[in-house]
């Protein structure tokens, strides 16, 4: 059976399982990096050390010429040595980004203060030749620990940038944890308040309830939910298929390319807007309907009203039966007479407040309504991104348990704390 890791205790595993080899390229990091510094220092130390000893010869051998100018030389060579060494930064983090950058600039200050050297020594010599000669051991010695650090940074130095890549693998995971917490906390948050909409909804409905199992509203809703009927049959039979024509119809009007008497071009737009209600102000007969259909059906006949033949043929078929004969006269009469005895029942005050309670349920059961859609919209992308954050963390650490494996050659099983 694998060995079960807490990935927050992974590190420490790694260290144990890897503690020798681990141990010992830290050693051989630190071995190399100190003993760089140390060359480096030297060098520098070196550089003053001979830059002293060049500025007391220019003050001694002024008179001869060739002595003075070769202390000069040197004098100039340990200077421009010396700023080299100096810009060499040893990282205190020592990670390999770290060492690799250190590494560039020790081999190229090597090899810079090498040529430095080689061009300045044609003004040196034949003076200062053995301290030419330690200065070039010391920038040698620099090029060779360059080597080394190389060396150590593609042989075991491999082992700690395996640790670092694991950091930052350990590093992403733990990135899309904070992630998933986050959405997570979201998605409880908008269960929350779905629950609370959800209960909201459910007292506008006991509040409806009661108002619709009162006494008193029993015969309003039966006029009420007649009067709809009515309203619907009235849309059906007297304005089916004449909706976009009617509001062509005032299109054109308004335009003036028909012109239509003012008060028939007021009445269509109101029974364009509200059908139902307009027909009940009507005197019987329903004479407005008539003349604003009768309007319709000549600019149709005409041409005016440009429509498909089809629709045209219809529009006609609708507006004669409408005006022609009482096709509408038994449905005024019973709508005028129920919307009087609804009238009359919102003449009670207490019936009147009972109609206007239930309508502000309504209308806020409509804005809770919407409000709750959008919650369980949300929550719906809240629940697809927390899906797939779950994918994303158990496809990391599947990675890093291939990773863990390849490194340590055993196949321990991680753990989310």
């Amino acid at each position: 059976m694998n060995e079960q890791v807490p990935v927050s205790k992974l590190h420490d595993w790694l260290r144990k399982s890897l503690s020798s080899q681990l141990t010992q390229a830290e050693r051989e990091r630190e071995k190399t990096i100190s003993e760089l510094s140390r060359a480096l220092e030297s060098l520098t130390q070196m550089c003053n050390q001979l830059s002293q000893k060049a500025e007391r010869d220019m003050e001694e051998k002024r008179e001869n010429r060739a002595e003075y100018r070769a202390a000069k030389a040197v004098v100039r060579l340990t200077e421009v040595i010396s700023g080299m060494c100096q810009s060499v930064v040893i990282p205190s983090s020592k990670d390999t980004a770290g060492l690799r950058n250190l590494q560039r600039q020790a081999s190229k200050t090597a090899s810079d203060a090498a040529v430095a050297r080689q061009e300045w020594l044609r003004q040196i010599r034949p003076y200062y030749i053995i301290d030419m000669m330690t200065l070039g051991g010391q920038i040698d010695k620099i090029k060779r620990l360059g080597e080394e650090l190389h060396t150590f940074l593609v042989g075991r130095g491999s082992l700690l940038r395996s640790l670092e890549e694991l950091n930052e693998k350990l590093n992403s995971l733990s990135k899309l944890e904070l992630s998933k917490e986050s959405i997570s906390s979201q998605r409880q948050s908008l269960e929350g308040r779905i629950e609370e909409t959800g209960k909201e909804e459910q007292g506008l409905r006991n509040d409806a309830k009661k108002i619709r199992e009162n006494p008193r509203m029993k015969e309003y809703f039966r006029v009420d939910s007649e009067l709809r009927a009515l309203r619907s049959e009235l849309v059906r039979t007297g304005f089916s298929r004449l909706g976009r024509p009617l509001r062509k119809l005032i299109s054109i009007s308004e335009r003036g390319n028909y012109p239509l008497p003012i008060q028939v071009r007021e009445k269509a737009k109101e029974y364009a807007h509200k059908p139902f209600t307009t027909f009940l102000k009507e005197e019987d007969g329903y004479p407005h309907l008539k003349a604003v259909l009768t309007a319709l059906s000549n600019a149709v006949s005409t041409g005016k009203l440009a429509l498909k033949q089809r629709e045209a043929n219809k529009v006609l078929e609708r507006t004669q039966k409408a005006v022609e004969g009482g096709f509408l006269m038994g449905l005024q009469t019973k709508s005028k007479s129920l919307k009087s005895t609804y009238d009359q029942l919102l003449a009670d005050p207490e019936a009147a407040s009972l109609v206007q309670q239930l309508q502000e349920l309504r209308k806020k059961g409509r804005a809770n309504h919407t409000v709750r859609e959008k919650l369980q919209s949300d929550l719906q992308r809240t629940l697809e991104s927390e899906r797939k954050l779950e994918e994303q963390i158990a496809l990391q650490l599947k990675h890093i348990e291939a990773y863990v494996a390849e490194l340590t050659g055993t196949s321990p099983r991680l753990e989310l704390a």
